[in-house]
């Protein structure tokens, strides 16, 4: 009896401790903004403030406008490869084709290959890194492109500067996940998708007038100042993947702390040169190649997003017959920025809906913000249409601002093509967006490197008017996409596994309800 009343007080006392220890336990960890999950597992509080989702609106701000500045400028770079072709080409005693090929296709090349590998790279080493990196990386091959006096360097600077750029242009979308929730995130996106599309609008008129000042090479001379100044000014962002900062409270509480019993779910780690390669090439490519969803909207972004490249060298064509001059010819890329500002029209619609589905409770689903694409496909058709029949020799009598007109609807178009795909992939695969971003990147970067030539022969061997007449009936068949998105996107969504995983891996690791779902 006595040694049963002693096991009992021993059970007790042992009850106790383990009581003391776990109190003692959750206390060290609130010290750190964690928690102990019902698993086990140590994952955020909901409040901790060092969570980016928690950061301070002065904090968001800053870093968000940055890391956009930085994609604006590297998209208003990549387009004005046309006019420093058609400028340095008799400077290399280069044909107008092997120019275009110089200082557009390698450098839309060089993005393809930096978007399929480089951002699934932010997912295991941070976004901050990457940006910083890209950011001198471009700057000092933008300098060698203007300073070095050879077609070979033309071709190596152009391709590196491209493989830069990928990294703001697909890693955004993960760092703007990382910050903010699904309600917020949509006037983000809009803002960052806005912004892209009126560079690529903005760059033939910079180097056109930058060109005809001071010659071709400053375009390049101006591009390594103001990234130096932006990589500058990148030095001040925080670094926002929450697997890395939890990571790093993780080794933090092990340092200071006798709490060394401690394990975390890190969907990102890569222990070896192995896993490094699976995560950054491997995933990829699988999503690539397997992924139907992400195989879908690659191709009707990049047909859309393309269009704005092909301008690019057609529009010159096409003015100079109204009578500008090669200047002057780079100006109604004005118009297809207007129509950038309409996109956000449907963003109104977007918000209602996602208020609604507050209002009731109801999980937000991707599908519930691309209403607007099912408006873009036959806008984009229509304008092309009339933009080619508006034009001479067809239209000798038109006045110049009727096609200039149509432009302003390729600009809604093409920025709303890229705005809700762009957005349904962000929603739909979450903390791996910039691993799905890789295939939208790779796709659309080859087609936006191609489009310059395809519009060179186009508009060589035959006259505008019918041309424009080719890219029109391309248009209107893709008026069909929206219909097949509507009715198969969501059945693809769902039996994917890899949205799947993303999809609990996001609900593991995030500290609040997004109210997403499959």
């Amino acid at each position: 009896m006595v040694n049963e009343a002693n096991d009992s007080q021993d059970s007790v006392y042992e009850k106790s401790a383990n009581i003391i220890v776990k109190i003692n336990d959750k206390e060290t960890l609130e010290r750190y903004g964690v928690r102990r999950g019902t698993d086990g597992l140590i994952n955020w509080q909901r409040d901790c403030k060092i969570h980016p989702r928690n950061w301070s609106t002065r904090r968001k701000t800053f870093d968000t406008t940055v890391i956009i500045l930085f994609e604006l400028y590297t998209t208003i770079i990549s387009t004005t490869g046309s006019v420093a072709a058609t400028e340095a080409g008799p400077e290399y005693r280069l044909s107008p084709q092997k120019s275009l090929v110089g200082f557009t296709l390698m450098y839309q090349l060089g993005q393809a290959l930096g978007g399929f590998l480089i951002p699934p790279c932010s997912e295991i080493f941070g976004r901050r890194l990457l940006y910083l990196a890209s950011c001198a990386t471009f700057c000092i091959f933008s300098l060698i492109t203007g300073i070095l006096h050879s077609p070979v360097s033309v071709y190596i600077s152009r391709f590196v500067a491209g493989f830069a750029s990928a990294v703001p242009s697909v890693v955004i979308a993960g760092s703007v996940e990382d910050m903010f929730n699904t309600r917020r995130r949509v006037w983000i996106i809009v803002l960052w998708n806005a912004g892209t599309t009126v560079g690529l609008c903005f760059g033939p008129i910079y180097a056109a007038y930058i060109a005809e000042a001071v010659g071709w090479r400053w375009i390049f001379f101006s591009a390594a100042i103001v990234t130096a100044v932006l990589c500058i000014a990148l030095l001040g962002i925080k670094e926002s993947r929450p697997s890395i900062l939890l990571g790093g409270i993780i080794k933090q509480i092990k340092r200071d702390t006798a709490l060394q019993d401690i394990e975390w779910h890190n969907p990102d780690e890569a222990q070896d040169w192995r896993a490094l390669v699976r995560v950054s090439v491997v995933r990829p490519g699988k999503i690539l190649f397997t992924e139907p969803l992400v195989i879908m909207v690659a191709l009707i972004s990049a047909s859309s997003w393309g269009m704005i490249y092909l301008f690019t060298e057609s529009l010159t064509v096409v003015y100079l017959s109204l009578g500008f001059t090669r200047t002057q010819s780079s100006l109604p890329f004005l118009a297809i920025a207007v129509g950038v500002l309409f996109t956000f029209l449907p963003r109104l619609w977007d918000m209602k809906v996602v208020r609604d589905r507050h209002r009731e409770k109801l999980p937000i689903q991707p599908e519930d913000k691309i209403i607007g694409f099912g408006f873009a496909a036959p806008v984009q058709a229509i304008a092309l249409a009339w933009f080619a029949w508006t034009i001479p020799p067809a239209a000798n009598s038109i006045h110049w601002m009727v096609p200039t007109a149509a432009l302003i609807l390729v600009g809604f178009a093409v920025n709303e093509t890229a705005h809700t795909l762009s957005g349904y992939l962000a929603d739909s695969y979450l903390l791996y967006s910039a691993s799905a971003f890789s295939g939208l990147a790779v796709v659309r970067a080859v087609a936006s490197g191609l489009m310059p030539l395809v519009a060179h022969e186009l508009y060589t061997r035959l006259n505008a008017n019918i041309a424009g007449s080719v890219l029109a009936a391309v248009a209107v068949v893709f008026c069909l996409t929206p219909w097949l998105f509507f009715r198969f996107s969501k059945r693809l969504r769902q039996k994917s596994p890899f949205a799947r995983f993303s999809l609990e891996t996001h609900c593991r690791t995030n500290i609040e309800e997004d109210r997403l779902m499959l």
